[in-house]
Parts: C-alpha cells; sequence; structure tokens
C-alpha cells in the first residue's frame, strides 16, 4: 500500500507544479496515459480517473498499477 501512496504523492506534486508540465502514467499491463492537463485527471484514495484525449471518455486506473511517472515534451 505504501508504494501506491508514494504514487499518489508523486503524482499530485506534478499536478501542482507552476507552470505544469504534461507527464504520462505508466501501467504494469503496459498501457500509458498522458496527462496534458492539469484538470483531466481526478485522483482518489486508490483509483484514478483521466480523460481520454478527444472523447468524452476517461480510464479508471488502480493506483497500485502505476509503475511509472514520465516527463512528456510540451506541446508546442
Amino acid at each position: 500500500m505504501s508504494e501506491a501512496i508514494a504514487i499518489k504523492d508523486e503524482i499530485f506534486r506534478r499536478l501542482e507544479r507552476e507552470p505544469f508540465e504534461p507527464f504520462q502514467i505508466v501501467l504494469a499491463s503496459g498501457d500509458c496515459y498522458e496527462v496534458t492537463n492539469p484538470h483531466l485527471i481526478a485522483i482518489g484514495e486508490s483509483v484514478g480517473h483521466v480523460m481520454l484525449p478527444r472523447s468524452d471518455a476517461y480510464q479508471v486506473l488502480r493506483l497500485s498499477q502505476v509503475t511509472a511517472i514520465n516527463a512528456l515534451e510540451p506541446a508546442a
């Protein structure tokens, strides 16, 4: 459980950066989700909800399945 807390803290740190820097969340399955806007992600106790680009859909992520958080290049 402590790993999920560390991941959650890291996500919050990245969301609070000024200026915001886009990042990618990588799951154990290999699936990747880009967070390009801090207002398009919600983090709970054990799950996160990420809005998918160009749609009204979202993906639910189990924080215990997050294996990496990578910086993305800012959009030009």
